[in-house]
């Protein structure tokens, strides 16, 4: 027997219950996805915090000196890697960072520019103290040399690919601006050269 026949309307009664039912399991969906959404903002925040990451790693700087990138908190940080051996691309990347200086100099910008090693093995603190002299590079720069592993961590943090090749190191160019906090705020390739201003505003 057809129960919605005996009881007028109740056809009308489950269709809006089951309505109801969808909506609720829509909004259920949502919610999850909102949560979701939330937390994967706050683990890619996370992800992109430098000090919070490499702030305790310890590395050596052109003066022999034991630095970690904890040094640096509560400044700006313009950072890439590099090596001394290199012939084209950290030429490239030192030409970039002096006009970024130029820019933020001009801006009143207080800025830590921080170089590390591609070669940790081969770029003692003499190698950089010759690299920094025959290329006229300031010495307000940082260049640190650190563990191999230590390098490669924070290579794939900057999304700097890196392999090598006979006697050389071939590498990707990036230049990574952190906040004084250590949050990362811009990545600069070689194609916005010409937008460096734009780039750089704001700060």
């Amino acid at each position: 027997m057809d129960r919605h026949r005996l009881v007028p309307g109740l056809e009308h009664l489950d269709s809006g219950s089951r309505a109801a039912s969808a909506a609720h399991a829509r909004l259920c969906r949502l919610v999850r996805l909102a949560f979701a959404l939330v937390a994967l903002s706050f683990g890619a925040a996370a992800s992109a915090q430098l000090f919070s990451r490499f702030g305790d790693v310890h590395w050596v700087d052109s003066d022999g000196a034991t630095r970690t990138l904890d040094d640096y908190r509560g400044r700006p940080v313009v950072m890439t890697l590099a090596y001394t051996a290199c012939r084209k691309t950290c030429s490239s990347s030192m030409l970039v960072m002096r006009k970024m200086q130029e820019i933020l100099a001009r801006q009143g910008r207080d800025v830590a520019f921080v170089v590390v090693s591609y070669d940790p093995a081969r770029d003692s603190p003499a190698e950089w103290r010759r690299y920094r002299e025959a290329r006229g590079l300031p010495a307000s720069w940082h260049f640190l040399s650190g563990a191999e592993a230590d390098t490669r961590r924070l290579a794939d943090f900057l999304e700097l690919k890196y392999w090598v090749y006979d006697e050389h190191v071939m590498h990707d160019f990036r230049i990574v601006v952190f906040d004084a906090d250590g949050n990362r705020k811009r990545d600069i390739l070689w194609e916005q050269f010409p937008d460096l201003e734009r780039e750089l505003a704001g700060l």
